[in-house]
């Protein structure tokens, strides 16, 4: 039976969670190039324009979880004493942080896909922001002062890292619940549809499982100075993966439609043609999420075919008769009218 309240083995946890935090970090910083193409063509080349919602939420959730990691190594390797307080309350609040912009990113999108019907902002926004009340209150709840040769943590409240963990993925199920509903009531299954209903559901079943960990560790209490904090990094690090890749995944199929969308009142996705009716809707239901909305009014046409026949003198010497020639003209309401 492992003692885990032992000095020795308290010591071999803080050795495994130095070890994870510095493949967490060659794993973000492998991610961060992977995906170097969205910075390469927003400040580069300039074919991707910037949005507001991804300039606050998705850069903030992406760098705030590099510092965060470097923050922890350098906890790790520092040598001379420091403010050890001011280094864990600066780590807390990216971690933290990159933890709200990965659920704000996509509670964002949730509501451009009810076309901001204030029945689903508002309690949203509610939610969300007692979640960020929440994790910002959790920032100040690990202190850390200088032992003999390094930071040591000395104390932590595990009722609110707790209660943080079960919140985060309360939340998160929530704006999986949302996202849903508007896709399932929907009976086209579009190309779009699958983006955003795969991508809800991956990014939900990531985040529950992660978070899992570390609720389930603090729920045991091992010991108070090492385990409730070994899993809480690698569930900030994998939500902040897959919510960025969320959002540059829809970017990207919106930048596609767009280029291949053809002709008035109409797009094509996926090989089928989206027609837009009257008021912006489209027969696909969630033309909002792409961000392409068709003209409020659309003027109606009436096609009419016409046969013309034209007969010259036929007591002439070139008598000729023309062959009949079919046309067809394009004629609106207007045009009737004034005959």
């Amino acid at each position: 039976m492992v003692n885990w309240l032992s000095p020795l083995e308290i010591e071999k946890d803080e050795l495994a969670f130095e070890k994870l935090i510095y493949a967490l970090f060659g794993l973000y910083v492998w991610e961060l190039f992977q995906t170097s193409g969205v910075e390469w063509s927003l400040f580069v080349t300039r074919s991707r324009k910037f949005k507001w919602p991804m300039v606050i939420f998705y850069f903030l959730c992406r760098y705030c979880m590099l510092w965060a990691l470097i923050g922890l190594i350098i906890s790790f390797n520092v040598t001379t004493e420091v403010n050890c307080g001011a280094l864990y309350t600066f780590n807390s609040w990216t971690g933290n942080m990159a933890i709200l912009c990965a659920s704000t990113s996509l509670m964002i999108r949730t509501i451009a896909i009810w076309e901001r019907k204030l029945t689903v902002v508002v309690p949203l926004l509610i939610l969300c922001l007692a979640h960020w009340g929440l994790l910002y209150h959790g920032v100040i709840i690990v202190h850390a002062t200088w032992g003999p040769t390094s930071c040591v943590v000395v104390q932590t409240n595990s009722a609110i890292l707790k209660f943080t963990f079960f919140s985060t993925m309360g939340f998160d199920l929530i704006i999986f619940i949302y996202t849903c509903i508007p896709l399932l009531r929907n009976s086209s299954r579009s190309g779009l549809w699958h983006l955003l209903f795969r991508d809800g559901l991956v990014y939900w079943g990531i985040t529950f499982t992660i978070n899992a960990i570390p609720a389930i560790l603090d729920t045991l209490n091992l010991n108070s100075e090492c385990m409730p904090l070994v899993a809480t990094v690698p569930a900030a690090t994998v939500a902040a993966i897959a919510a960025c890749r969320c959002v540059v995944r829809l970017q990207d199929y919106r930048s596609d439609v767009l280029t291949s969308s053809s002709g008035y009142g109409q797009n094509t996705i996926d090989g089928r043609v989206v027609r837009y009716m009257p008021g912006g809707a489209s027969v696909t239901g969630i033309s909002s999420g792409l961000g392409m909305k068709a003209p409020r009014f659309v003027r109606p046409e009436v096609h009419i075919r016409t046969d013309q026949i034209k007969m010259e003198n036929l007591g002439t010497e070139d008598t000729n008769v023309s062959s009949a020639i079919t046309t067809d003209t394009l004629k609106t309401p207007r045009d009737l009218e004034e005959g």
